[in-house]
């Protein structure tokens, strides 16, 4: 599996200069931690109560043969969708035919559905005798079943209705909890082996997989940008290593950054206005502010150092990076002006792959323990470390957050083959993402789709 501190492809040029500029770095003693700045470690996994919810029986009118069929696929999807979210349980029984989702609670469980507290109702209609325009309704009742706290009407063509019950499930979830829910979110990644990576898209749930890039080369570390109008990433093609950005809406790719030496682990500004990449145009890896035509805005690190892996903070005022300084790769925070630099990561020898929560509160990283890559966070101030993946989770890689600041994706291979995987980080409940031998790697997880990104497949 690639390390993400080399985060060079394959390219084995790249991977010399690297290696070089690791051995030319001074070997520096460690650095200290600040005195009073205790770490506290923790492991524990949280299983919180969840909002009860409980789907009323399925509502048909309607002569459509496959219409019955098709309440209950929208309802399934309602239900794994409200499931998905770690915040929500349905309560059993199921209305008849509906199967419950895949790594239900147990019953026991303090998040479990099965509890004394009065229920939610989730309440679905389905109406019509065309196929291709049926009509179906979701309503959210109070305790009860009698008052509507809110209300969905959709018309859809039977055979590609499942968007609308993505869409129906957060509105559900925003309802109860106050939060925009992911399911109708997706996710960026690399796919393949050897010198041929494309990337791919899929939607949260593992569902409609399809392949954005065609160019039969290697693509790596695809980023959205914060409209989702755009894609950033590293390609090989034709040979030489290249900062492209892909446009979603006509799936032209236009270059950021074609130095020669490296050019890579783009990261969006919040704003969209401009990138943090590494290049080692200056004949180190450094981290450079520069904007989507290509254009250099300021050179932000100058240590004879390799410094990598930039992600902005969600105000875009700080940079996390990597940099090994003291003698390993650590993570560090700096200012968007370079100014005000520090270490947040004390404990191992190896944390990279900085990844900031969308609300700002912690950063997910990539640590290696005894021998294996595990996942952790901690605050931007570097207390409060928590480990997110285990030993017997075996390799896990290249955190993104979710919108929700709850759910993490990596790239891991607990289940033999390098796939990616969905982390609850409260409950520690794991679902695979995608699946199949070729490697799946580098994962950007973005909103909800883009209206003008027709080229990716959206609605």
């Amino acid at each position: 599996m690639r390390r993400p501190w080399q985060n060079v492809g394959g390219d084995p040029r790249a991977a010399r200069m690297l290696a070089a500029a690791c051995l030319l770095c001074a070997a520096a003693p460690a650095q200290a931690r600040p005195a009073g700045d205790a770490i506290r470690l923790g492991v524990e996994r949280r299983a919180l109560q969840k909002v009860r919810v409980q789907l009323a029986p399925l509502e048909v009118d309607s002569r459509e043969p496959r219409a019955r069929d098709g309440a209950r696929q929208l309802a399934e999807r309602v239900v794994r969708d409200l499931h998905y979210t770690g915040l929500i349980a349905v309560a059993e029984p199921l209305p008849d035919g509906v199967a419950s989702p895949r790594g239900r609670a147990a019953a026991g469980d303090p998040g479990d559905a099965s509890g004394t507290a009065e229920a939610f109702v989730v309440a679905l209609r389905l109406e019509g005798d065309d196929p291709a325009r049926m009509v179906w309704t979701g309503r959210l009742l109070e305790p009860g079943g009698v008052i509507q706290k809110a209300g969905k009407r959709y018309t859809v063509d039977l055979a590609d209705a499942m968007r609308s019950a993505h869409h129906f499930a957060d509105e559900v979830v925003l309802q109860l909890t106050g939060e925009p829910g992911i399911a109708q979110t997706r996710v960026l990644f690399s796919r393949g082996s050897g010198e041929v990576r494309e990337l791919y898209l899929v939607d949260y749930d593992g569902e409609n997989i399809r392949q954005v890039t065609r160019n039969a080369s290697l693509n790596l570390t695809p980023r959205w940008s914060p409209d989702l109008a755009r894609i950033a990433y590293t390609s090989y093609f034709r040979g030489r290593q290249r900062l492209l950005v892909l446009d979603t809406a006509t799936g032209r790719s236009t270059r950021v950054a074609d130095f020669d030496g490296l050019n890579v682990g783009a990261a969006w500004s919040p704003a969209g206005t401009e990138l943090a990449v590494t290049l080692s145009r200056d004949g180190n890896a450094e981290i450079y502010r520069v904007r989507p035509n290509g254009d250099i805005i300021q050179r932000l690190t100058f240590d004879p150092s390799i410094e990598c892996s930039p992600c902005w903070d969600p105000t875009g005022q700080q940079i996390a990076f990597t940099s090994d300084r003291t003698g390993s790769p650590q993570v560090y925070v700096m200012d968007r002006d370079g100014t005000n630099r520090r270490r947040i990561t004390f404990d191992g020898r190896y944390n990279d792959s900085a990844a900031w929560s969308p609300q700002g509160d912690r950063i997910a990283y990539v640590s290696r323990v005894e021998g294996q890559f595990q996942v952790f966070s901690v605050e931007p101030d570097g207390s409060d470390v928590h480990q997110i993946t285990f030993p017997q989770e075996r390799d896990n890689e290249d955190p993104s957050w979710a919108p929700d600041g709850r759910h993490l994706v990596v790239s891991s291979n607990r289940s033999g083959s390098t796939n990616l995987w969905v982390i609850d980080v409260e409950s520690g409940e794991a679902r695979p993402l995608t699946w199949g031998r070729a490697e799946d790697t580098g994962p950007s997880w973005g909103g909800p789709p883009a209206a003008t990104a027709r080229v990716l497949g959206s609605e």
